[in-house]
């Protein structure tokens, strides 16, 4: 970061820091390993501890414009506004730029109609898109995270956005076998493999057809996938007549998009490729597979 932005970045925190100077100081302090310790906020007459990670993630997406204020409760929450209405995240600002500038403005989904329909959301995060699509109209969200701090936090944020009524959120994930895997119970700074640790927790893991028949998905719903690379084998494990049942498919994937393009086509689907806004890949290497079926 240059000297600039952070000055810049430091200013622009006196909006939502009453001791935004001194909470800045300290930062600068803590970075260049000069004290140690977190940083403490104040913030409408209440104080928080951060660690340095979340104080620089919120003052940086602050000052990018991810988000307008910081309301303080319980936690904090950042808001901004989308068609009119208050979107609160709780606890998400790891994720913020991405919910923002990806999902809600970015336009990430923009292809997909989701009014009246039952939308199966894979790879939920905290809640965004589940969000996301029940704003524009699902007549039902189903969606799974398999990692258990997300899965917490997800809870909160369709709750305080009003929209629990709507959606249906399971701590799972999906894959190309029936079962269970192991997912780390503690806050996860991106994503990885599965495996077991001191501070994990047993996840259900659903193949495409379990989900289908266990949940009895409706034929015509639509089904997004954004879980870090499970794309491959969790769509490409799937046999054509599951994907009947699903009139619109969204995928991101992380590694290319051949394979998934010419299983979804053979399965009667149309397919449309879109570049990824929030990070700098080539589309050849990451970005979303849209397939809609054909008419």
């Amino acid at each position: 970061m240059g000297i600039l932005r952070t000055f810049k970045v430091l200013i622009a925190s006196r909006r939502l820091f009453s001791n935004w100077l001194s909470a800045g100081i300290r930062y600068y302090l803590v970075k260049h390993s000069m004290i140690k310790g977190g940083i403490t906020v104040k913030c409408s007459n209440r104080k928080y501890v951060l660690s340095p990670r979340v104080y620089s993630l919120i003052v940086n997406a602050y000052y990018d414009g991810a988000f307008e204020e910081l309301e303080c409760h319980d936690s904090l929450y950042a808001v901004f506004a989308y068609k009119g209405q208050k979107i609160r995240f709780c606890d998400s600002f790891e994720f913020l730029n991405d919910i923002v500038f990806e999902n809600f403005i970015g336009g990430a989904y923009d292809d997909i109609d989701a009014s009246n329909r039952v939308v199966i959301d894979v790879g939920a995060g905290v809640g965004d898109t589940a969000i996301l699509f029940a704003l524009r109209g699902a007549k039902k969200v189903i969606a799974l995270e398999p990692f258990p701090s997300l899965y917490k936090k997800a809870l909160i944020n369709i709750k305080i956005n009003g929209v629990e009524d709507r959606i249906s959120l399971i701590n799972a994930g999906l894959g190309s076998f029936n079962g269970e895997v192991y997912a780390e119970l503690s806050d996860i700074h991106g994503y990885y493999l599965f495996k077991p640790s001191a501070s994990s927790v047993k996840v259900r893991m659903y193949t495409l057809d379990s989900l289908i028949r266990e949940l009895e998905i409706e034929r015509g719903s639509v089904l997004k996938v954004d879980c870090e690379g499970c794309e491959y084998k969790a769509v490409l494990s799937a046999k054509p007549e599951d994907l009947v049942i699903f009139e619109q498919i969204v995928i991101e994937y992380h590694n290319g998009y051949a394979e998934l393009k010419r299983f979804l086509e053979s399965a009667g689907f149309t397919t449309t490729i879109k570049p990824i806004r929030s990070v700098h890949q080539p589309i050849e290497k990451q970005g979303y597979i849209i397939a809609k079926r054909k008419a």
